[in-house]
């Protein structure tokens, strides 16, 4: 019950341009092919929406755009890498049941085409696709937070590079969603050392994360891992990460 009130507080926004196009479709008599690509990606975020309202999450807003939509979540970057897995698949996973559903009800073909195009498109592991998001989880498990980083934004350029070579197309909108993942993957660059920095500060200001693993090994900040608390020993003493990062970083 308490979900259901949730979601129903989550404010939805079309980007202008979707309704820009939306309004071009109609004039064009596309108007239903639209329709049908609007409402996939609405019902795909609203999958990341509730498996991440049900983990505890807020959801800020959910935005639909031309070409994909995007859930914005009031989560720190500690959170654990099992809801951050979930998060990502459930959108997926939600247009599998569409498609389960449209099979039994015998929907259009076009609509079930579509949808099954979306649900590919977004495997793909080129940021800022679902796709990038489960790969980067998946090699949280083995490497630390900024090796991961490293491996999310080098591998999503080397897939962006095969993508061109087999999907490259002279329309507007391939363009469109391929200057989208350029820019996408040259922000996370960018931002790199940023995310960093606040995942390692987020262990010293957050009272509410949750480690599902544990190492006693005085190991490095910059070698921090996802999902793990770490113990240090200073002067025969065992302290907690958060306790040892408030040295490092307000002990004056």
């Amino acid at each position: 019950m308490a979900n259901s009130i949730l979601m129903k507080n989550i404010k939805i926004k079309f980007n202008y341009v979707t309704l820009y196009l939306l309004l071009i479709a109609l004039l064009c008599g596309f108007i239903k092919y639209a329709l049908y690509v609007t409402f996939i990606i609405l019902f795909h975020e609203i999958g990341h929406a509730f498996i991440a309202i049900i983990l505890g999450y807020n959801i800020k807003s959910i935005e639909i755009f031309p070409f994909g939509g995007m859930s914005k979540l009031d989560k720190p970057l500690n959170t654990p890498i099992i809801h951050d897995l979930l998060i990502a698949i459930m959108g997926i996973a939600f247009q599998l049941i569409l498609s389960l559903l449209g099979h039994l009800l015998h929907i259009d073909y076009m609509f079930l085409k579509i949808n099954q195009t979306i649900m590919l498109f977004n495997l793909l592991p080129i940021i800022p696709l679902d796709g990038s998001k489960i790969l980067f989880e998946i090699i949280c498990l083995f490497l630390s937070f900024r090796k991961s980083i490293n491996f999310y934004y080098i591998s999503s350029f080397l897939f962006l590079i095969i993508y061109l070579i087999f999907s490259y197309k002279y329309i507007l909108s391939n363009y469109l969603v391929i200057a989208l993942f350029i820019y996408k993957t040259i922000e996370v660059i960018k931002n790199r050392k940023i995310i960093c920095q606040k995942f390692i500060l987020e262990r010293c200001l957050y009272n509410n994360l949750i480690f599902k693993r544990v190492k006693s090994n005085n190991e490095k900040i910059e070698n921090f891992q996802k999902d793990v608390k770490y113990y240090y020993l200073i002067d025969s003493k065992l302290i907690s990460d958060k306790e040892y990062l408030i040295n490092y970083y307000f002990d004056y």
